[in-house]
């Protein structure tokens, strides 16, 4: 009985497949872009109904003090490998879920074939995300690729935020493009965001760029609301 046991399970294990970061298949070419989209192709030609599209982020450690009534706090981030897990419809092409995975963390993937696109620079992320968030038919994953590429650090993901914000055809999109840019430094967000609260052509996105502002510690911040009393 254990024996039938034991092989009804290997061979579950087998259908079912059960992949490891040792059996992601890696996808060559000569950018991020273009190996995502070989990635793609070779997905679509595959068996299963869904497939994973992957690659390295990198994240940077930090240290951050905060004092208050004397009482100093430090918060400390330690660096860690982790990975963009993008899952792709075979049917149409189309990105269904955007998910972070812990590398450092043992990995099985469950079903689904992984191509690993490597680690890109943080610029082809931004543009890989950006066209995530151009393109995607998911609300939800229009709305994750935006807060992922307000977590890129490259000058180029905040100006890509702002072109959203200015371009794109959603009220949703924008505010939710508005949002990605508040949670970066406020040596970038903060002149992005008192533009946008100045000349946004959208009430309520205005709104939205007023509200994060708010949540602002920086003098530009006060500067622009005593103009904005002034008016």
């Amino acid at each position: 009985m254990k024996f039938i046991v034991l092989v009804a399970s290997a061979w579950f294990s087998v259908a079912q497949g059960v992949y490891s970061p040792s059996d992601f298949v890696n996808v060559s070419g000569d950018s991020l872009k273009s190996r995502y989209n070989n990635a793609v192709a070779q997905g679509r030609q595959a068996n299963g109904d869904s497939f994973w599209v992957a690659y390295e982020m990198v994240e940077s450690g930090n240290i951050r003090t905060r004092t208050s009534d004397g009482i100093e706090v430090s918060e400390r981030n330690f660096p860690q490998r982790v990975a963009m897990f993008l899952l792709v419809q075979k049917s149409s092409g189309a990105i269904e879920k955007l998910r972070i995975v812990n590398l450092d963390e043992d990995i099985r993937v469950h079903d689904r074939r992984v191509y690993w696109l490597g680690k890109p620079d943080t610029d082809d992320r931004a543009a890989l995300l950006l066209d995530v968030a151009r393109t995607a038919p998911s609300a939800q994953v229009k709305k994750d690729a935006i807060f992922w590429l307000g977590q890129e650090v490259s000058r180029q993901a905040g100006d890509d935020l702002e072109k959203l914000v200015a371009n794109d055809p959603e009220v949703e999109v924008q505010k939710q493009a508005v949002f990605a840019l508040s949670q970066r430094r406020d040596a970038e967000s903060v002149p992005s965001l008192i533009r946008i609260a100045k000349e946004h052509t959208n009430p309520a996105v205005r709104k939205q760029a007023i509200f994060w502002l708010g949540q602002k510690h920086d003098p530009r911040v006060l500067d622009f609301f005593e103009q904005l009393l002034k008016k």
